[in-house]
């Protein structure tokens, strides 16, 4: 999720106030200087040896890449006596019983994430792959989530759907053995006198088991089983101690809440069935919405995100926008996010519920009418095309977007007096970024400077749909990078590994200029396709912009176009899409990189590729479900279910059996092909 380095005491929003301009304004420094260091740093420079496999062949070429990926999956414990299956937010334990020595012996790292039931994974080096280590992506996905579940306790499940659909309703959780830090909870104390009559904070399995609340005594309970401890967010649904002990993610909680001045309102629209109820209540005050009030309900999900090393900085802005352009087709394609807080709604994707759940603008910034309004949340699609490139023109910079004014000033000012060359459109994308207070923080750590956390800080909780990341330190050996955001995780190792190889084989577009690309399009119809994204089935349903002539410079020829039209063409051959281009390019990397001993590599990776390119034509086509589609599907024709839209304890349990069984390849299933003939 960011950047979790800093731990100690932590400033509320309105104790934040006082250094807020000040340590933007460090940030800003933080980022010249390593624009300073970085600025003409090249890629093929530098080869990288401490990252490198040994056993690889070296490529010498300024086409080198490295890119690794990230997932978060969701442990879940299963009681098959009660038919439940509940968030197990204990995973600490998990990191206090793996040994600093065992972690590093694995192929992969773990992390915590803002759920203290949710484990984030990602590989201990970067991938290199042009034509090499294609088939690395797969054996290092399964091996880290076979060992993972190695070692869950028994009964336990490393689970990768983006939402746990019954989160916030009734007793979600198994029983908390470990809440808040020592500190928040003494904050909590000394502040609030709420946290009487809740339960303990030590709590044994045992007692859980005997409790009768366990079992709901009807299909939905409405409210939680018994009071909550909600200092930081207020929510009526969400116990706060099941966020991870990390003092950022309460402090962000409580902090966008207060930014704010009321809490965070989710409001996803209902599936609408035979039986569904459309009424006000305590639990559900929009009528037609499932409501949610709590950061955790869309922190709480899980994702699948990639990041490339680009050549320089020049290469990572034109990649940041290019790929910022094909965002909402691939949050489409991914779509896995149909049911929120026990209810099915007429959504495929949970961009929008994560936009909404850490949306701290005020009121008159939320409201069009003033003069102050800032048209997104925190966590949106980019607003700003920032490459230099010829082929950004300035008409598709059509969003207009407010910036911070008085840190652009400032940082145009200490640039000049850096030396620093700093052009108009690196400065406005720092003035939307820094348009966003900083969130967090820590105490002891704001009058710092040696390091770039102040522009971390705002860097890392701007969470837009892809990311522009400079080096981490004044003295790394990584270059620039982008992240790309907006993919769903997916149940199984092969999916996440076949979209991944996927986006990598269309970022492997821009790292050669034999096959002119562009994909520049206007931003608003960027956010338009966003917009579109979400809909219930829009893989096959929703047409979206996308640029035609994607092989000239000129001004974009738009069409709105099926996903299987902008990936395989159309019929007339009018129009090759993206897996055209592929082709195309494909030859020219082999005969580029790959030796003639290699050829059997390049022949592997080359049908390697092709599967990819079956399984994403098997989704767009309609061959195979997404992920949403194939988990409304159980549901609805769930002989338990009523047609009221509402999915019960023992649905869910059957839902979350019947996942595992095909994550762990016990049951086929059509719709979750192995993919991979290897």
């Amino acid at each position: 999720m960011g950047y979790l380095n800093d731990k100690g005491v932590t400033y509320d929003y309105f104790e934040s106030l006082a250094f807020q301009k000040m340590l933007k304004e460090k940030g800003i420094v933080q980022f010249l200087s390593l624009l300073k260091i970085f600025g003409k740093f090249q890629l093929h420079e530098h080869q990288f040896e401490h990252l490198s496999d040994p056993n690889v062949k070296q490529v010498e070429t300024k086409m080198q890449l490295f890119w690794g990926d990230e997932f978060e999956g969701h442990v879940i414990k299963l009681y098959d006596d009660k038919k439940l299956a509940l968030l197990n937010p204990n995973t600490s334990g998990l990191f206090q019983s793996l040994s600093e020595e065992q972690q590093k012996k694995l192929p992969f790292v773990i992390l915590p994430e803002f759920g203290a039931w949710m484990i984030e994974l990602t590989p201990n080096k970067p991938y290199q792959c042009m034509c090499f280590n294609f088939d690395q992506v797969l054996i290092n996905m399964r091996k880290r989530i076979q060992t993972l579940q190695s070692y869950l306790p028994q009964g336990n499940q490393y689970v990768l759907i983006p939402v746990y659909p019954m989160l916030g309703v009734g007793r979600f959780t198994t029983t908390l053995e470990s809440d808040l830090t020592a500190s928040m909870i003494e904050k909590i104390r000394s502040q609030t006198s709420y946290i009487e009559g809740t339960p303990t904070l030590q709590q044994d399995e045992i007692q859980f088991q005997n409790e009768k609340l366990i079992q709901p005594a009807t299909p939905y309970k409405e409210l939680p089983v018994e009071p909550i401890c909600n200092y930081f967010s207020q929510s009526i649904y969400f116990d706060d101690r099941i966020i991870n002990p990390h003092p950022r993610y309460a402090t962000l909680a409580q902090n966008i809440r207060l930014r704010r001045g009321s809490k965070v309102e989710i409001k996803i629209p209902l599936f609408i069935d035979q039986n569904t109820k459309i009424e006000q209540s305590e639990y559900e005050p929009n009528p037609g919405f499932i409501t949610m009030d709590h950061m955790g309900f869309g922190m709480g999900n899980c994702a699948l995100q990639t990041t490339y090393l680009s050549i320089d900085i020049d290469h990572a802005r034109l990649l940041y926008d290019q790929l910022a352009v094909l965002a909402p087709l691939f949050a489409a394609l991914t779509a896995g996010s149909p049911i929120y807080k026990g209810k099915i709604s007429n959504w495929d994707t949970k961009w929008d519920c994560l936009e909404m759940s850490v949306d701290c603008r005020s009121e008159n910034e939320r409201n069009p009418k003033n003069p102050n309004h800032i048209p997104k949340s925190r966590y949106s699609t980019i607003s700003y095309f920032i490459s230099n490139d010829k082929m950004n023109l300035e008409e598709y910079n059509d969003l207009n977007f407010p910036a911070n004014e008085e840190i652009m000033q400032f940082a145009k000012q200490k640039a000049q007096q850096m030396d620093i060359p700093l052009d108009q459109r690196l400065l406005r994308h720092l003035g939307i970024l820094f348009l966003r207070d900083n969130m967090v923080m820590f105490k002891d750590k704001i009058h710092i400077d040696d390091n770039t956390a102040h522009f971390e800080a705002i860097q890392s909780s701007n969470w837009n749909s892809v990311r522009f990341k400079p080096p981490p330190s004044y003295n790394s050996k990584i270059g620039w990078r982008v992240e790309f955001r907006t993919m769903e995780i997916q149940l199984t190792a092969e999916e996440n590994a076949a979209w991944s190889i996927m986006i990598l084989m269309i970022v492997r577009l821009f790292f050669t200029k034999h096959i002119p690309v562009n994909f520049y399009m206007p931003l608003s119809l960027v956010d338009e396709n966003m917009k579109r994204s979400k809909e219930k089935g829009a893989i096959l349903n929703q047409k979206f912009y996308f640029r035609t002539n994607f092989q000239e410079f000129g001004p974009a020829i738009i069409e709105e176009l099926y996903l299987k039209e902008i990936f395989f063409g159309k019929q007339d051959g009018s129009f090759i899409g993206i897996i055209g281009l592929i082709y195309q390019n494909r030859n020219i990397i082999s005969t580029q990189q790959c030796s003639q001993k290699d050829e059997h590599i390049y022949q592997k990776n080359k049908k390697l590729q092709d599967e990819v390119i079956e399984f994403v034509k098997n989704k767009v086509y309609g061959n195979t479900k997404t992920l949403a589609s194939w988990m409304r599907d159980f549901v609805i024709s769930h002989p338990n279910y009523n047609q009221d839209s509402i999915v019960t304890h023992e649905i869910n349990y059957d839902l979350i059996k019947a996942l595992t069984a095909i994550k762990d390849r016990q049951k086929e299933d059509p719709h979750f092909p192995l993919i991979f003939s290897m």
